[in-house]
Parts: C-alpha cells; structure tokens; sequence
C-alpha cells in the first residue's frame, strides 16, 4: 500500500486498502525477481558463483533472452568492445562508441541502467562470462522440474499472477527518491506520467508476489512501512575506502609477535573496524537466528556481508558454529 501511495507525488490519488489473507509460513518456493533482463543476470550470476549449494536453478521465460537489454543490445555486444572486437559489435549504439571509457562516460551522462549493468558485467567477468553463462545454463532445469529448482529467476513482467514462499527484489526498480524527482519535471506530459505511474506498479507488483518473507533492498523501501519480521532489509552497501585508508606494506618491516611472521600485508584492527563495523561485537541469538534464515534463503555471501557488516571470514567461521555449510 505504502509503495504505490507514491503516485501522490505525482497527482492526488484515492487510497488502496489491501489486506493480506494468507497465514504461509513455509519456504519451499525461492525467487529472485528483477525489473531489467541486466539486473536479474548480474544477480543470477553473483548467486551462482557465490553460493556453492546452489545446484537447480530456473529462469521464466527463456534463458538467452536475459542477456539482452530491452532496447536490444546484448551483453556480448559489451564485451566485445571490452575487448576491441568491434566487428562482432551488433548494436549500432554500442559499435558507435570509440572504447569502453567512452561507454561509461554515455552511461553516466544518459543514466541508462541497463547499459551501465553491461558495462558492469563486462569489467568484473571479462571473457569468464561465457563459462559464467554456460554454468547457469548447465544448472537450469526444465519446464516441468520446475518446484525441483533451489531458486527461481524472473523479471517482474514474466511472474505477474505467480506466488512465491520468499522472494528477494533486485535493486532495479524505481525509488521513492526517483519518483519525487521525476514527478517535478512532468509537466503535464501524459505518456511520462503514465511510464512513472507503470514503475511504481511494477515494484507493487513485484513486491506481492512474495507469500512469507520478502528480501528487499533499503533503497527500495518507502519511506513509510510497518516494521514486520516477513519484511528484511537488506542494507546498502558501504561506500568504498579512501585512498587514505588503504594500508601498504612497510619496507623493512619486522613483525611483531602478534603477525605471524610472513610478507603479506598487515591490517591494523582499526582499519578493519572501519570497513566492517560490527566485527568484533559478540553475535546475539536474535542475529545467529537472522544469519540462519538468510543462509536457508539462499542470500549472497555478498549480501551476507553487508547486511552484517562483517568480513567473509568472520560470518564463515560463525556459519560453521552453526552447523551450516
């Protein structure tokens, strides 16, 4: 309800009154739902690459399809100009564009998302994608194995009417920010007030498919919502160090009694506790039960990571104490 009290940026609107009928409590039933082919891919990907026990994966609607951009352009159209192929480049948009620092600077200037998540794929797997892709197709079952799938892949369009146990939203919808800025620079215009208003359902929609427990990104969260044990949150990411920050290696360094004598670099505990806040507070019953549910739910150790602003070795070691592998 809170989600498309939105549209009151935009024009009055009369209030919604939904109420939930459901009493589910299981999680059989995983699904990642995106807005964009390029959002649900990149999640996919980091899912697949991360979680080891990820086994059967499904994707509604056709796996090739999620490589390519709405307007067209394909993922491999990126790379190749990642890789200054520009006779294999097909879009006419992406082959106009003289490098990859040429791209970016387009991306930044037009914010095409869609682009940008290329762009991103394209820098942090370069050629591995295609093993990447293959893998995700050698893990995906067929039509009719279906429920037999550890987590489920879909763009909001293609899940409209299906329900899910739990469900995780990428973070590719429209924020509440996003609406108010936008909602300024309508000006009467018909067909942007409609495209505004059509975001603003896709999230409702996507938001709804969920029949226990939703994992939401806190950018996407209204500014309003009940505080509900099926509603996590998960957290933003922390921006990245400084240069300042990062700790170089002392020539001629010798290590105290407290290192363990080797050349690899020393981190101070300080800066430790700068990128990972919470990592030497004691773990609570209440914070062993969350990392458990986020753990059955498939999380990425990435978003593991920043939900508990803690290092990767520390919710591994925490993990195993708890009996999870």
């Amino acid at each position: 309800m809170q989600i498309l009290f939105w549209k009151n940026h935009i024009a009055s609107t009369t209030p919604l009154i939904i109420k939930g009928l459901g009493t589910n409590v299981d999680l059989v039933s995983k699904a990642v739902i995106g807005r964009t082919n390029l959002g649900l891919l990149l999640k996919a990907i980091e899912y697949t690459t991360e979680k080891k026990n990820i086994k059967r994966i499904y994707f509604e609607g056709n796996i090739n399809s999620y490589s390519y951009a709405d307007e067209g352009a394909s993922l491999y159209d990126v790379l190749n100009l990642h890789n200054n192929k520009r006779s294999m480049i097909r879009d006419e948009l992406i082959r106009s564009m003289p490098s990859m620092k040429d791209l970016e600077e387009y991306i930044e200037k037009s914010e095409d998302g869609q682009l940008g998540m290329m762009a991103e794929i394209a820098k942090k797997y370069g050629n591995d994608i295609y093993d990447i892709i293959k893998n995700l197709k050698a893990k995906h079952v067929e039509n009719d194995d279906k429920e037999k799938a550890d987590v489920i892949f879909s763009t909001v369009h293609r899940c409209k009417g299906m329900e899910y146990d739990s469900i995780h939203l990428v973070n590719d919808f429209i924020t509440e920010d996003k609406v108010e800025r936008r909602a300024m620079e309508l000006e009467k215009d018909e067909k942007k007030i409609s495209k505004l208003n059509e975001e603003i359902n896709l999230l409702y929609v996507a938001a709804t498919r969920k029949k226990n427990i939703i994992h939401i990104p806190e950018e996407l969260l209204p500014k309003v919502f009940p505080k509900l044990p099926p509603i996590k949150i998960i957290k933003k990411e922390e921006p990245k160090e400084e240069t300042k920050n990062v700790v170089t290696p002392v020539k001629n360094y010798r290590p105290s009694k407290y290192t363990s004598g080797t050349n690899e670099k020393t981190y101070s505990v300080e800066l430790i506790r700068t990128k990972h806040g919470e990592a030497y507070k004691p773990w609570t019953e209440e914070m062993d039960n969350e990392l458990t549910q986020l753990f059955n739910s498939n999380d990425s150790d990435t978003e593991i990571i920043k939900h508990f602003k803690r290092n990767a070795g520390a919710i591994r070691s925490r993990l195993r104490k708890l009996g999870l592998k």
